[in-house]
């Protein structure tokens, strides 16, 4: 029985194992967004550590974090000063918005509920944009480009992604101490909308150093050639 108990392999031990692993990359996560402008190669390190060690059969995923944040930081971080100024504009805008609806008019309410539809799209393509960074090689106006389709073309999982984050935040505005583990427990929601679409474009032997689209295009010309 104590056997058992003391197990390594035993469910409950594994659970703990998993929550700590959560624990940690949550962290990590807090600790390397504080800069802002750094909070996307924080979460590219997140969801890769997420989709390779808490979903993968990795281990340590505090080292795949550091290592993936320290690879794709400059590029993450060029993204996340583009993308962020575009969605502070649009916040701005929605903050007008819901000014004038305030005022009681119909014609604002139906203009506000328009512009939390529309913010569905920019929100949703930073969903995409710093995972899709931790799988693949891309140019930074590649990157936004490609998540934007992809927000489009995949919109039940992007509706998904928005849903995750906007749950997440209301929690951490509500009860402020989830924030400690939902950041990597919403990453690990990411990887099950997110690693079907990415095994698409990722045979499974391909090494886990980011690689583009393309590249992985021409290779496989080659191979049937």
């Amino acid at each position: 029985m104590f056997g058992s108990i003391f197990n390594p392999e035993n469910k409950f031990w594994q659970t703990l194992d998993h929550l700590a692993d959560l624990l940690i990359l949550s962290l990590l996560w807090l600790l390397c967004s504080l800069p802002l402008v750094t909070a996307g190669a924080a979460t590219t390190a997140l969801y890769d550590a997420a989709a390779h060690c808490l979903r993968g059969p990795e281990p340590m995923p505090w080292k795949r974090f550091v290592q993936t944040f320290r690879r794709e930081l400059l590029p993450a971080s060029l993204v996340t000063v583009v993308w962020g100024a575009v969605l502070l504009m649009l916040v701005y805008a929605l903050q007008m918005t819901a000014a004038a609806a305030s005022a009681g008019t119909s014609a604002a309410w139906a203009a506000l509920i328009f512009c939390l539809v529309v913010m569905i799209l920019p929100v949703g393509a930073a969903c995409w944009m710093f995972p899709l960074l931790s799988r693949f090689a891309f140019r930074p106006v590649d990157l936004m480009l490609t998540a934007l389709r992809l927000t489009l073309g995949c919109l039940p999982r992007t509706i998904g992604l928005v849903a995750i984050v906007g749950i997440s935040a209301l929690l951490v505005r509500v009860l402020l101490i989830p924030i400690v583990i939902l950041p990597g427990a919403a990453a690990w929601l990411f990887t099950l909308l997110l690693e079907p679409v990415f095994r698409r474009y990722q045979p499974d032997d391909t090494p886990d150093e980011p690689v583009s689209p393309d590249e992985e295009e021409s290779e496989t010309q080659e191979e049937e050639v």
